[in-house]
């Protein structure tokens, strides 16, 4: 598991820095000149200015995070192989995969089952996710 854990974040990691990069070289830095001027400490400036102007990049990243993780699949096959079940490391997407062309193949009622209860979790974490973002992301 720490071997799938390293190797997810060593994958996803440069695609987030540079969401992030490009965010926080979008902030105006006039905010902070004037931030400045008034004896603003630097964890007020980051807390009041960076994050605020940063935050809808931070909500995409949220989001596509959580999606990510729940179809995590293709990470544990090029590590682990195609039998999952053996590793230990299997996942939900691994499941109807199984379900559908493994060794316990011929049960699509379980993968179109297994496949609807995966888009309900993330239908379900992404409007929470929708609804948190109305009070801390702020568009500018």
């Amino acid at each position: 598991m720490l071997v799938l854990c390293v190797y997810t974040v060593w994958v996803v990691m440069p695609f987030k820095i540079l969401i992030l990069t490009g965010a926080l070289a979008s902030v105006n830095q006039d905010y902070y000149n004037a931030a400045r001027v008034d004896g603003t400490s630097r964890l007020r400036m980051f807390t009041k200015i960076t994050l605020p102007m940063i935050s809808p990049s931070l909500f995409y990243l949220i989001i596509t995070g959580f999606i990510g993780a729940f179809k995590a699949y293709s990470d544990a096959v090029a590590l682990f192989g195609t039998n999952l079940n053996a590793a230990g490391m299997n996942t939900i997407v691994g499941y109807v995969y199984d379900m559908l062309y493994g060794n316990s193949g011929g049960y699509p009622s379980y993968a179109s089952a297994a496949a609807i209860i995966l888009f309900s979790i993330v239908l379900t974490i992404t409007c929470i996710n929708l609804l948190v973002s109305r009070k801390y992301v702020h568009y500018h």
